[in-house]
């Protein structure tokens, strides 16, 4: 342990930490973007790296999220990230009252005890599981990747026919390509380009960041106008040290909520802000600005992490969006979660807990120093930062296979991700569908071809998984069944717009329908699993359709009755990623997005000249910098490879 913490602090790993740590904080501040996103817009910049600086990087960039968005939760009442939504509750009348730097300062101090309370579970439990992870054979394995696919029940919201079938769709998607067993070409309409199947990074930034892209646009504001600390930072600091059994109390409640695959950082908060309410003795401040209500859920949305990162690294089961992203950014730098994490790849899983106990140290130590400074982030204009997040992630996708035509597949899973914001459904579990696909399916067929129905059902630890897997789908279903009827009159408003709530259930009922016909003629062992995926898929589809044909309550849903109203059109913001794909496709990533940032600040952020030729050759020589760093060149635009003139 000691190797992996020189290595870090030894090397340019620890840079790699500090810039990570830094992107979290700026990720955390921002609204609607959150750990998944910003794990989305990191991961092609870890292609190619070495593994430790990549882990370090990644590491503290997830760490210090839920440290930043607690400046937003508490200064302006929007939170970060979902883990701090509770924060809000007492954070936000806490600075309007006038203790905004109280409150941050019992949220960072907090959250950073948090982290390294998460970091020390961690250690431990690696520790213990060195012995516990031999127990482990193919059966068991299979079972823990089936624990975590049994996840998805408990991430499907409100309905648990949308999460089925959307994570099946997760399973078919990243089914396409060749079949791991009998090496045939499936599911690829004999497209050349999908014969290795579908880029992971293209889809999750499709799915996840595209949407909230255009909805940064719609909303064509800043977060705020007047970011106000107040005074009391001190006072903050003796909040946490007299409150210090909440503290530790919220931390291992996040611990043990972050190891449960499909809880996490989403409901933790608000299981820990009960929690806390209830202890409480004089519970006549909370909700109108409880220095308690800040402090454990600070505590608690910090350790999540640590605890997540058991199944993620021993058993690779994510359990959540984020984590998810970072197993997939494990094994692009060639690292395989399982327990080989425990023995060839100890110093790496070592020096991913140092980093994980640094970057809550920066996290917070820096928002502490620069809190005020930090708080004019929430100053920008939306217009001013979508352009260059659009830019970002048409650069981070094709850093990965330098291939245009993977910009036209973000725009086609863009499509699909706002579709599933708009009409419920969970993201998260499409993304644990796509990434479980692999190791679910060979793990399955290993399983088959080794051990008989019997010796597989008569190993106690299959056993007890298969029975916790059978609790948490039962709980999932008598959830739904207990759920109360919500408000008629919002009801009936969604109702309204039912037809259009038809589309993406039928259309994922065709899609289903077809890859059942089109491995028809595969060999057994190429056919199976995307049969029994499609086959799932499709009667939770159809299951889906029935339910609301009939009405179902829990499956209305239309963000756009619900949420906010925006000034900008969103067929006008679409428009605007459309052309930036064009662009770049068309003339190449340099001159295609300086074109589109150009147009971009002056159409829509009305951008003096001066200030547009700063943002663009600015961010343009940041790329230039990071490709002539890395040696790689990216590919010429479509328009400009016919030109006989070298384009660089």
């Amino acid at each position: 342990m000691l190797e992996a913490f020189q290595t870090l602090v030894g090397s340019s790993a620890l840079l790699y930490l500090l810039f990570g740590a830094l992107l979290g904080l700026f990720v955390g501040i921002l609204p609607a973007l959150g750990g998944a996103a910003g794990m989305s817009l990191l991961i092609p910049f870890l292609y190619g790296m070495e593994p430790a600086a990549a882990m370090a990087m990644a590491i503290g960039m997830l760490a210090t999220v839920s440290t930043g968005d607690t400046i937003s939760s508490v200064l302006l009442g929007v939170p970060g990230s979902a883990s701090s939504q509770a924060t809000v509750l007492d954070g936000f009348p806490m600075a309007k009252n006038g203790q905004g730097a109280r409150a941050l300062a019992a949220g960072f101090l907090s959250s950073v005890i948090g982290g390294l309370f998460g970091a020390f579970v961690l250690t431990l439990t690696l520790q213990g599981a060195k012995q516990v992870i031999l127990w482990f054979g193919m059966p068991e394995i299979l079972m823990m990747i089936l624990f975590g696919v049994a996840s998805v029940a408990a991430l499907s919201g409100k309905s648990l026919a949308k999460g089925i079938s959307i994570c099946a769709f997760g399973m078919l998607a990243a089914s396409i390509g060749f079949a791991p067993a009998s090496g045939e070409q499936r599911l690829d309409l004999g497209l050349f380009y999908l014969s290795e199947g579908l880029p992971l990074l293209a889809c999750v930034i499709g799915v996840f960041v595209i949407p909230e892209i255009v909805d940064l646009i719609q909303q064509n504001r800043s977060i705020s106008d007047r970011p106000s600390l107040g005074s009391g930072m001190r006072q903050g600091v003796v909040d946490v040290l007299r409150n210090k059994w909440i503290v530790f109390r919220s931390a291992i409640v996040g611990c043990l909520v972050g190891a449960m695959p499909g809880v996490g950082g989403s409901v933790v908060d608000w299981i820990v802000y009960g929690q806390t309410v209830r202890s409480a003795r004089d519970k006549s401040m909370f909700g109108k600005g409880d220095v308690r209500g800040v402090i454990g859920v600070e505590s608690s949305n910090n350790a999540v992490l640590g605890g997540a990162l058991v199944p993620t690294l021993l058993f690779g089961v994510p359990g959540s969006g984020s984590t998810a992203l970072l197993l997939s950014a494990l094994i692009l730098i060639g690292i395989q979660p399982g327990p080989g994490m425990l023995t060839q790849d100890i110093n790496l899983t070592y020096l991913m807990i140092w980093s994980l106990a640094l970057a809550n140290i920066i996290g917070a130590g820096t928002c502490f120093l620069f809190a005020r400074h930090l708080a004019k982030l929430t100053l920008i204009p939306f217009a001013w930062i979508a352009p260059f997040l659009i830019v970002a992630i048409t650069f981070a996708t094709l850093q990965i296979n330098r291939d245009p035509r993977d910009l036209f597949l973000i725009l086609v899973f863009g499509a699909i991700g706002i579709a599933m914001r708009r009409f419920g459904f969970s993201r998260p579990a499409f993304l644990i569908g796509f990434v479980l696909q692999q190791n679910l399916e060979k793990s399955l067929y290993q399983t088959a071809q080794l051990y008989s129905l019997g010796e597989f059902l008569f190993r106690p630890i299959v056993l007890v998984l298969l029975a916790v897997i059978l609790a948490v789908l039962a709980s999932s279903v008598w959830q739904q069944l207990q759920k109360q009827p919500e408000d008629r009159e919002e009801i009936e408003a969604i109702a309204k717009t039912r037809p259009v709530q038809f589309i993406l259930p039928i259309l994922l009922s065709v899609c289903f329908a077809s890859a059942l016909a089109m491995v028809n003629d595969l060999q057994p062992l190429g056919r199976l699993f995307p049969q029994v995926a499609a086959g799932i898929g499709l009667v939770s589809a159809l299951i889906l359709l029935w339910q609301l044909a009939v009405g179902t309550p829990s499956v209305l849903e239309d963000q756009r009755v619900t949420g906010p109203r925006y000034s900008i059109s969103f067929l006008h913001t679409i428009a605007w990623v459309v052309t930036a794909v064009l662009l770049i496709a068309c003339f190449g990533f340099f001159a295609g997005a300086s074109l589109f940032l150009g147009a971009f600040l002056a159409f829509e952020a009305r951008a003096k000249p001066l200030a547009i030729a700063a943002g663009v050759v600015g961010i343009m020589g940041v790329y230039l910098f990071l490709t002539f760093q890395a040696g790689t060149y990216l590919p010429d635009g479509w328009v400009l490879s016919l030109n006989p003139w070298d384009y660089y």
